[in-house]
């Protein structure tokens, strides 16, 4: 029996991000891990055999944010390269922080100049019906990125 360990994980704190998809004949797996307080530790084991860190964020839920950003900065100090593509979710509702002020609140500044890093808003088609080109643009991008770590 051989393992299968994911070549792009997505590691988040409210929402779920799953991707499953053909780039360039390459499959693109990623293992959505929850961001509750009991699925924490399990994150450490799955991130050093990782190419990319997706890390999903509510814009809507002000309060968390700052557990989202020391939790972020805490995950990434020990892979000073590892690219970080952050989705910015919820962007389509009231009161949800835009981008400049997520990545404030994420301190997203102080991550450092050695890492690829991308901060982008999302939102998801309230029935689910379609997809949003902010949706399509990071799956994009998360291919891309996956691509050129190989």
């Amino acid at each position: 029996m051989s393992w299968f360990w994911p070549r792009a994980c997505c590691l988040h704190l409210w929402e779920q991000c799953c991707l499953n998809y053909l780039v360039n004949s390459v499959l693109l797996s990623s293992l959505p891990v929850g961001g509750s307080e009991s699925l924490r530790s399990y994150w450490k084991m799955y991130l050093p055999k990782v190419l990319l860190l997706v890390y999903v964020v509510d814009s809507a839920d002000h309060a968390r944010l700052p557990m989202a950003k020391q939790l972020l900065h805490q995950l990434i100090q020990n892979n000073s390269t590892l690219p970080v593509v952050v989705l910015a979710n919820k962007q389509d509702l009231e009161g949800a922080y835009c981008i400049t002020d997520i990545h404030d609140a994420l301190a997203l500044s102080d991550i450092g100049d050695q890492r690829k890093m991308f901060l982008i808003g999302t939102h998801v088609a309230e029935d689910g019906s379609e997809i949003s080109s902010s949706m399509k643009d990071a799956k994009e991008l998360i291919g891309q990125l996956v691509l050129e770590t190989q």
